[in-house]
C-alpha cells in the first residue's frame, strides 16, 4: 500500500520535470546567448560569464538526473525502462544538453587560450599634396573623392599668369642685341677681308716692278762694268807704250804722268762699277722678301703698311666677335634653365606619389591657391596596416616584430603579419586615415603590418575585423638588447 502510494507520488513528480525539461531549450537558449557588452568590457569576460551560466544549468540538469536515477532504482530492478517511457526520454534530453553545452563551451574556451584584439580596422597613411606655387587651378582630372590613382597621374594642374617673367625676357634681349653686333662685326670683317686682298694685290704688284728694276739696273751696272775693264785695259796699254817712249827719250815726262793717271782712273772706275752692282743685287735680294731698300721711301711701301694695319684690324674684329660668341652661348645657356624656372613657376602639375585612392579633395577649378597650400590627401594603399586595441594583460604579452594574423569580418581567410608598433596609451601622431583614438573599446592600442593587404589591389582602409596574437615562446620576438 505503501509502495503504491510512493509511486503515485513519484509519477506527478515525473511528468513536472517532463514539462520543465521540455521547456529548457528555450530556457537556455535566452539564457546562454551572451548580453550585449557594453564599451570597454574584455571578450574574456564575456566568455566566462557565459561558461558561469552554463554551468549554472548543467549541475541543476545533473541534480534532476540523479533524483530520477535514485528514484528508478527500484524500478530499474525488474528490467530496463522503455524506450518511450519518461526516464529515457529524460536521459537523451540530458545527453543532448551536455552535448550542447560542450558545443557551445568550447569556443569561449578557445577564445580564453589566445591573445586577441577587441577591435581592429585595416587603416594606411595619408599623402598630403600641397602647392608648389602660386596660381588658379586649371583642372580636375582625377580629384574625385574614391578615385584610383597610379604613380604618376594627374590629379590637379595649376596656371599662374603672373608668374614673374623679367629675367626671361632681359636675357632674350641681350642675346638678341648680341647677335645684331654680331652680325655688324662680320660684315665688317668682310669688308676689311675685301680691302686688304685689293691692298695685297697692290702690294705684291709694287714688288714685281721694284724687282723688274733692279734686275735692270744690276744688268746696266754689269755693262758698267765691262766697258769700265775695257777702258781699263786701254789705259793699261797706253801707260806702257808711253813708259817706253819715255824711257827712249821719244816722249817728254807729262806725257806718260798723264797715262798713268788715265789708267789709275780707268782701274778704279772698274772697282766702283763692281761696287755699284752689289749694291744692286743686295736691293733686289731685299726686294724679293718684300723689303725694299733706298734713300728715298721706307723699308716696305705704303700699300704693304695698309694691309699690315687692317690684318691688325680684322684680328681684333675677330676677337670681338669670338667673344661675343662665347657670351652668348652662356646666355642661351641660362635662357634655357630660366625657361625651366618660368614653366615651373608659371605651371604645376600635382601627380600621385604613390599608388593608392584620392581620400579628400579639398579645392576645386578655378580657386585661386597659394604656394603650401593643401590641395588633395591621397590614401597610400602601398602602406596598408592595421590599428588594433588590446586589453591591458594582452598589450604586456606582445612585442615587436611578433608574429599575428588578420582576418576581415565576414570572410574565413586569415592574413599573416607581424607586429609594427606597440603604442600603448600614448597618443599616436601618424598621419593615418584613421586615428587610433577612434579605437574605443580597449585603451591600449597595436600596429600591425600585414603584406597581403598592402599587395591587395583594391584598398581595404576602413574594414574591420581581428587580428590574433601568438604570444608563445617560439612565437614572440625576443626583447631588444640594452646592453652588456
Amino acid at each position: 500500500m505503501r509502495t503504491t502510494k510512493r509511486r503515485a507520488q513519484r509519477r506527478p513528480a515525473a511528468s513536472a520535470p517532463d514539462r520543465e525539461t521540455d521547456a529548457l531549450p528555450p530556457r537556455i537558449e535566452s539564457e546562454a546567448a551572451p548580453p550585449s557588452r557594453p564599451l570597454g568590457v574584455a571578450p574574456e569576460l564575456d566568455a566566462l560569464q557565459r561558461l558561469a551560466l552554463l554551468s549554472k544549468e548543467v549541475q541543476s540538469w545533473a541534480r534532476d538526473l540523479a533524483n530520477d536515477t535514485v528514484t528508478a532504482i527500484p524500478a530499474a530492478a525488474s528490467g530496463m525502462p522503455a524506450v518511450g517511457s519518461p526516464l529515457f526520454s529524460r536521459a537523451a534530453k540530458t545527453l543532448v544538453a551536455l552535448a550542447l553545452a560542450a558545443v557551445l563551451g568550447w569556443i569561449p574556451l578557445q577564445r580564453l587560450f589566445q591573445t586577441t584584439s577587441a577591435e581592429a580596422t585595416v587603416n594606411a597613411r595619408l599623402i598630403t599634396l600641397r602647392a608648389p606655387i602660386d596660381g588658379e587651378i586649371a583642372s580636375s582630372l582625377s580629384a574625385d573623392a574614391g578615385a584610383a590613382v597610379r604613380p604618376g597621374d594627374r590629379i590637379l594642374s595649376i596656371f599662374n599668369r603672373r608668374a614673374d617673367r623679367s629675367r626671361l625676357d632681359d636675357l632674350r634681349r641681350t642675346i638678341a642685341r648680341i647677335d645684331g653686333e654680331a652680325v655688324a662685326l662680320g660684315q665688317r670683317l668682310e669688308q676689311l677681308a675685301a680691302l686688304q686682298g685689293d691692298l695685297r694685290s697692290q702690294r705684291d704688284a709694287f714688288q714685281r716692278g721694284r724687282i723688274l728694276q733692279m734686275q735692270a739696273r744690276v744688268d746696266e751696272i754689269a755693262a758698267d762694268i765691262a766697258a769700265a775693264e775695257a777702258l781699263n785695259e786701254d789705259t793699261a796699254h797706253a801707260l806702257e807704250r808711253a813708259s817706253k817712249l819715255n824711257e827712249s827719250g821719244f816722249q817728254s815726262r807729262a806725257a806718260l804722268q798723264r797715262a798713268e793717271r788715265e789708267a789709275k782712273v780707268a782701274a778704279r772706275s772698274v772697282e766702283a762699277a763692281r761696287q755699284r752692282l752689289v749694291g744692286a743685287n743686295v736691293e733686289l735680294e731685299a726686294a724679293r722678301r718684300g723689303v725694299f731698300v733706298g734713300d728715298s721711301y721706307n723699308d716696305i711701301p705704303r700699300s704693304a703698311q695698309r694691309v699690315d694695319e687692317l690684318q691688325q684690324q680684322i684680328v681684333e674684329i675677330s676677337s670681338e666677335l669670338h667673344e661675343r660668341n662665347v657670351r652668348k652661348s652662356h646666355l642661351e645657356a641660362e635662357l634655357v634653365e630660366e625657361r625651366k624656372r618660368f614653366a615651373d613657376l608659371s605651371r604645376a602639375d600635382i601627380s600621385a606619389p604613390a599608388p593608392g585612392r584620392v581620400w579628400e579633395v579639398l579645392t576645386a577649378p578655378g580657386e585661386d591657391v597659394r604656394r603650401g597650400q593643401e590641395l588633395v590627401r591621397v590614401l597610400d594603399c602601398g602602406g596598408t596596416v592595421v590599428t588594433a586595441s588590446v586589453s591591458e594583460g594582452a598589450y604586456n604579452k606582445l612585442r615587436i616584430g611578433g608574429p599575428a594574423s588578420f582576418h576581415l569580418r565576414g570572410e574565413r581567410p586569415e592574413h599573416k603579419g607581424r607586429i609594427v608598433g606597440l603604442n600603448g596609451l600614448a597618443t599616436v601622431s601618424a598621419n593615418l586615415a584613421i586615428e587610433q583614438k577612434a579605437l574605443v573599446r580597449e585603451p591600449y592600442h597595436v600596429t600591425i603590418e600585414v603584406p597581403d593587404l598592402a599587395k591587395a589591389a583594391d584598398c581595404y582602409v576602413g574594414r574591420t575585423g581581428k587580428v590574433t596574437f601568438d604570444t608563445s615562446a617560439g612565437g614572440a620576438a625576443p626583447p631588444a638588447s640594452t646592453g652588456p
